[in-house]
């Protein structure tokens, strides 16, 4: 999901170790219906024979294609102690995959076709995302700017503390503005929120919170959590309380976006397929209030159409 292949699940860390060693119900739960549907298919053991052959040979083949980028890219050793390693290896491995290809007929597509499927899937949700965040930077505006503007666009700053959620450091999201030119209002203390992922298990209470004063009555608080820390707003707002952040914390209203990803008539760069496959995954990912445990009755979603 860091990486931006997969949409947001629900994730159980069972290690306080290890940052990859997690359990994801949602997947096990795949698992287990793709289990039953093999067996109703091959039936028989011997049936599936050519279908694990090649599955495991070329799941040796990736792997020794991963080592290879691994050992270069973050590892950083010479070419000339890597390139002999991944030539044995990767010789190896390609002559297994390559004998069991004769078998592709026999049952030895299937791990391919699933393969190839859910690579469709990922590269679909991949782009998806990478154009929507840019469809965002493009839209969003300086945060400099929109403060300079914000006495001219509201007319009475109500009591209370409003938190946003926000993709976009360093800019206000299209959301901000969109809410203030339909309403004309915006509450007295404005806090915009990022939430930051760290590979630590857990991030030590001060280094956790980062509090920085925009003026207007508008803050910017970045949380940096663990992967055994899961996000909880109400909680991150109360924990700044005690570094000293001064806000109406009994009358807080929490925002977020409701993006509607529309795909351009002419001149989109996602094919018809590819962007109802995007869509698709957009529906069945977690909700952000569920992720981020706000109350629901304080909860309102600002909904705007992004163009890709």
């Amino acid at each position: 999901m860091r990486m931006g292949f997969r949409p947001r699940v629900g994730i159980v860390p069972t290690s306080t170790d290890e940052a990859g060693q997690i359990y994801v119900p949602g997947a096990n739960r795949m698992l287990m219906v793709g289990t039953l549907l093999i067996v109703v298919i091959f039936r028989t053991s011997d049936n599936l024979g050519s279908a694990y052959g090649v599955a495991v040979s070329g799941t040796m083949l990736a792997t020794t294609v991963l080592l290879g980028y691994l050992v270069t890219r973050r590892w950083r050793w010479h070419l000339l102690a890597v390139i002999p390693m991944i030539a044995v290896f990767g010789t190896v491995d390609s002559a297994f995959l390559g004998a069991n290809s004769l078998k592709i007929c026999e049952g030895g597509g299937f791990p391919l076709t699933v393969g190839g499927a859910f690579a469709r899937l990922m590269w679909c949700w991949r782009r998806g995302t990478v154009e929507v965040r840019g469809r965002l930077h493009q839209m969003s505006m300086p945060l400099a700017a929109f403060i300079g503007q914000i006495d001219e666009m509201v007319i009475g700053p109500p009591a209370g503390t409003a938190v946003w959620l926000t993709k976009v450091e360093h800019r206000i999201s299209p959301m901000i503005p969109n809410h203030v030119r339909h309403n004309a209002v915006l509450y007295r203390t404005v806090v915009l929120l990022t939430v930051v992922p760290d590979r630590r298990p857990r991030v030590p209470f001060r280094e956790r919170h980062s509090i920085e004063r925009l003026g207007h009555g508008f803050y910017h608080i970045t949380v940096r959590l663990g992967f055994m820390q899961r996000p909880d707003i109400p909680l991150t707002l109360r924990n700044c309380e005690l570094l000293g952040f001064d806000a109406d914390l009994e009358n807080v209203h929490y925002f977020i976006g409701h993006e509607t990803v529309i795909r351009r008539a002419h001149g989109s760069t996602m094919g018809p397929v590819s962007f109802a496959i995007f869509a698709f995954l957009t529906k069945i990912a977690s909700r952000a209030p569920d992720f981020f445990r706000i109350p629901r009755d304080g909860l309102s979603e600002v909904g705007f159409r992004v163009e890709i």
